[in-house]
């Protein structure tokens, strides 16, 4: 008899006895985050090349649902390309526009996937230039390390790496800057105006890269967390732990499912909520990981206008 791989990799988690809730992974970061040396330490992991030509490439642009859209690729560092969508009204409003940065989550589909075109969309629609990118092994970013996006390979061979793991945030952080920089430069967002936006995986991002880069205005997290399910552990330097406290004085919203069987509400989701400090806004919906109902989407863009005025 013949199991699928995932059914393989949740034998052995329960075999292990990792599945309580009281032995999931931990680290001693979420009750004592790193001190502020050591976080200027990490912030030289992220330093990039602002001056490096962005060598744009527009693959396709126009109308879509009352949006003006465009699918393009833009340089980060050196010899790394991001692809990314931008979403926009179809007539801007005087003056410069404000911006959103959305990272998507895990799934195979990356910035493409329903959830993430429809954040964006309805970002745009409420005016704001949303780009929203490719994570790095992702969409049109494959690099062969991930093939088939099960959860059994993305743990084995990025999420439970700590070295890879670290790559992968490290350059998540550049791409958002490199993202920041293009959005002033080259559309016209204002710079004073931008916020990052994260789902599930993205919003586990979005913590650490909202508290590196001070330049976003405000930090969105949908549906993240300090570990997923099948997280084993990770280095201080990719731990969200040191980063969202960090995040402060500007404004954060965390929006997590009550039956959340990912980033488990009583140990991935509260532990971080307490190292938040104001201003914050926290959000519980019925339902599991994912899920966003009307409500919690009319609370992101009504958040969103107060905490990145238009």
């Amino acid at each position: 008899m013949t199991f699928p791989r995932t059914a393989l990799f949740l034998a052995a988690v329960v075999a292990s006895g990792s599945l309580s809730a009281q032995d999931r992974p931990t680290d001693d970061w979420l009750s004592r985050p790193v001190d502020d040396r050591t976080f200027r330490a990490y912030l030289e992991f992220f330093a990039y090349d602002p001056a490096l030509p962005f060598a744009t490439r527009v693959f396709e642009s126009g109308e879509q649902e009352g949006l003006f859209e465009e699918h393009f690729s833009y340089q980060s560092t050196p010899g790394v390309t991001v692809t990314a969508r931008l979403y926009r009204p179809r007539h801007e409003s005087r003056g410069r526009p404000g911006g959103v940065i959305f990272l998507h989550g895990g799934g195979p589909q990356a910035k493409d996937a329903v959830i993430s075109v429809q954040l964006s969309r309805l970002m745009a629609r409420a005016a704001w230039s949303v780009l929203s990118i490719d994570l790095v092994h992702w969409g049109g970013r494959k690099t062969g390390l991930l093939e088939t996006y099960s959860e059994p390979e993305k743990h084995e061979r990025l999420y439970n790496q700590p070295a890879v793991y670290l790559d992968f945030v490290t350059q998540t952080a550049k791409d958002v800057s490199r993202g920041f920089d293009f959005l002033v430069h080259e559309r016209g967002v204002d710079s004073t105006r931008i916020a990052l936006v994260g789902f599930s995986r993205g919003a586990q991002l979005a913590m650490i890269v909202g508290g590196a880069e001070r330049r976003v205005a405000s930090v969105a997290l949908l549906h993240g967390g300090h570990f997923d399910f099948y997280e084993t552990g990770h280095r201080a330097a990719a731990c969200p732990a040191n980063y969202i406290g960090r995040i402060s004085p500007r404004p954060v919203l965390m929006i997590n499912g009550e039956n959340d069987a990912d980033y488990v509400p009583d140990t991935s989701v509260r532990p971080l909520q307490r190292l938040l400090k104001e201003p914050k806004r926290i959000r519980w919906t019925p339902g599991g990981h994912g899920f966003l109902s009307e409500e919690d989407r009319t609370a992101l863009v009504d958040w969103l206008r107060t905490a990145v005025p238009q």
